[in-house]
């Protein structure tokens, strides 16, 4: 679907909702319909009015990357009230004031104020009634990926499995996790990936009874267990991929537990059908860990879709009653975490179709031997 489309989902939105103005401050909303990468935690706003002309505001260091990278019929001005180049078109009013402007002349304005942006305080403060939320729209419009979203979470899953495999390849005595880390890194960075999804993780006994931690100098040991977390931004969308790594024999505790974290992975997987509920596929993991005795282990959610950014919904968590339809795509992710000892974790990135769960990053078995 081509950012035309897209934008043509906010029009068709605002006639549903019977809105005059359409205001956007989310840098994640805003890439999502423009389909232009932010890079900085740069200020920006979109505005659609009911006619249909979109104009989006951005810092003047951002002007001329947007301007370039957007068709004609979007304006991009400029936000500054001193430098002001000749080929630029400027806003020399400030953002809060564009935004009561624009809510000022209109009544009825919809608005991201619950997703998380620079503005969302003077959304806020817009009088309530002229005021609509329209974030669980969006959310709904970025949840169900279309097929040019789906080939690149597809492309990002690809190279990702890449990555972890030169770490599986590069796993010997003394390495640390600081080391795999980077090659890691390297190997992405050479299909043509800008920007990771999130810092990777590569964790160690016992860093890896932790479920976040960054890699560091900790060396392998003689008989270990490694955590990979990784995952890539590549096409506007992201991937996030655990496996676990064996090196030397996994004690009997240890192999029992990977053994259960496995059968939770495809446990819940088989339980994924369109109209099933994202809290009953998560309590289909936990069933399955309770059996083992492992659920006091299992701190935290099931999984989560991965997007534009790596943790948005829906949520695979106890108790959530989010519809599971065709064209999401989550991650699975069951993990038990001994404290001070060892963690394991298994992640797969899901993609629902109208006959169940495709597992999207299946090319690559979830417990690896180094």
């Amino acid at each position: 679907m081509s950012t035309g489309s897209r934008l043509g989902k906010l029009l068709s939105l605002m006639e549903e909702k019977g809105l005059q103005d359409l205001i956007l401050v989310s840098p994640e909303n805003i890439e999502y319909y423009t389909g232009v990468e932010a890079v900085a935690d740069a200020v920006m706003m979109l505005h659609v009015s009911r006619g249909g002309s979109i104009s989006l505001y951005v810092p003047l260091l951002e002007y001329y990357r947007y301007r370039d990278s957007l068709p004609g019929s979007i304006e991009v001005k400029a936000v500054t009230k001193t430098l002001k180049p000749s080929d630029v078109k400027a806003s020399e009013k400030d953002y809060p004031d564009i935004v009561k402007e624009i809510a000022g002349s209109s009544n009825r304005v919809g608005v991201d104020k619950s997703h998380p942006g620079s503005l969302t305080a003077v959304l806020q403060s817009l009088p309530a009634e002229r005021i609509v939320d329209v974030s669980e729209d969006i959310w709904r419009h970025r949840m169900i990926k279309d097929e040019e979203e789906i080939a690149a979470v597809r492309r990002a899953v690809e190279i990702t499995i890449k990555g972890i495999r030169v770490v599986q390849d590069n796993v010997a005595d003394g390495v640390t996790e600081a080391e795999l880390a980077g090659v890691f890194e390297e190997r992405v960075r050479r299909e043509g990936v800008g920007k990771y999804a999130f810092e990777p993780i590569i964790a160690f006994k016992p860093n890896n009874s932790y479920p976040h931690t960054l890699p560091g100098r900790r060396r392998l040991g003689k008989r270990d267990l490694i955590l990979v977390d990784v995952g890539v931004k590549h096409g506007g969308r992201c991937s996030d991929l655990t496996r676990m790594i064996t090196w030397g024999r996994p004690s009997p505790e240890e192999r029992k537990s990977l053994e259960a974290v496995e059968e939770a992975l495809w446990e819940s997987i088989d339980h994924i059908y369109p109209g099933v509920k994202a809290g009953d596929v998560a309590e289909t993991a936990v069933k399955v860990l309770e059996k083992h005795g492992l659920r006091e282990k299992f701190i935290h959610g099931l999984g989560h879709g991965i997007g534009v950014v790596v943790h948005e919904p829906p949520y695979l968590r106890i108790g959530n009653s989010t519809v599971i339809e065709p064209g999401m795509v989550f991650t699975v992710e069951p993990g038990v975490y001994f404290n001070g000892a060892y963690g394991v974790r298994m992640e797969e990135d899901v993609l629902v179709t109208r006959k169940g769960a495709r597992v999207l990053s299946g090319r690559l078995k979830p417990l690896l031997v180094a």
